[in-house]
């Protein structure tokens, strides 16, 4: 604790007085030093959060309609992907969680597409209550939704499936997801025979059963919204007994 107190006072040390640069000045410590030296120079990774006050009022009192106001800004503001999150799951108490695209979005819930035999097709097959974390950094804001996910129809998922560049409909046909495998050869190998059947006409492409669409119905919402010296805005929205109406609270950061 030591070494890491005197590395930070280092770093603290180089600065430009606006304190703007504190990833500028990280770099030039690290490039006289290892790279194992990151060890040291995380702790002192710091900016502040300056996103605007996210109030009662400006939250309203319906969150989908929030949801929507803070996605259209994520989309104009993020670099990549606004539509990414974390899915978390859980099976016999053991949480499990990875990076999926949001892929359309109404009042009733949050669609994506997986491979239905994959590990999160299983884990929601045994429990289907879901976590989803947005992370919007531009604008400091995440966003927790917490719900059930249940599969959409089948015509919903031809739609989409078929709205796919070919190339990915190949390897959601070619993978089977979450198994292992040999080698990467031996999925390349099975899509390159899959490519070479539809071009002359032996098999169609069209979308496999056992994959398509889940569609997330929320019962809780958490707006976190970045602020100065981490006093962060927490509003949340918690679905009423007549499965109609919201609950709206602030939680203390």
């Amino acid at each position: 604790m030591v070494i890491l107190k005197a590395g930070i006072e280092h770093i603290l040390s180089e600065q430009e007085p606006s304190g703007i640069t504190m990833i500028g000045s990280l770099k030039r410590w690290m490039k006289k030093r290892d790279v194992a030296s990151w060890r040291t120079a995380v702790a002192a990774v710091r900016r502040e959060y300056t996103g605007e006050p996210l109030t009662e009022e400006r939250a309203g009192d319906d969150p989908f309609s929030l949801f929507e106001k803070w996605y259209a800004d994520a989309a104009e503001q993020s670099l990549f992907d606004a539509n990414s999150f974390v899915l978390s799951t859980a099976v016999d108490g053991k949480p499990r969680s990875r990076v999926v695209l949001l892929k359309g979005f109404d009042g009733k819930g949050f669609v994506f597409y997986t491979n239905y035999e994959s590990d999160k097709g299983r884990e929601i097959e045994a429990n289907p209550h879901v976590c989803v974390n947005f992370n919007w950094p531009e604008s400091f804001r995440q966003l927790r939704i917490e719900g059930t996910a249940e599969k959409i129809s089948d015509e919903e998922s031809d739609v989409y499936f078929n709205s796919r560049p070919f190339e990915s409909n190949l390897s959601a046909v070619a993978s089977p997801q979450s198994r292992k495998v040999s080698s990467r050869e031996e999925l390349e190998m099975a899509q390159s025979r899959l490519r070479e059947e539809h071009r002359k006409g032996m098999k169609p492409l069209k979308r496999p059963s056992n994959w398509g669409g889940y569609r997330i119905l929320p019962q809780k919402y958490e707006f976190w919204q970045g602020r100065t010296g981490r006093l962060h805005d927490r509003i949340i929205f918690e679905k009423n007994s007549d499965g109609k109406s919201w609950l709206k609270s602030r939680l203390a950061p």
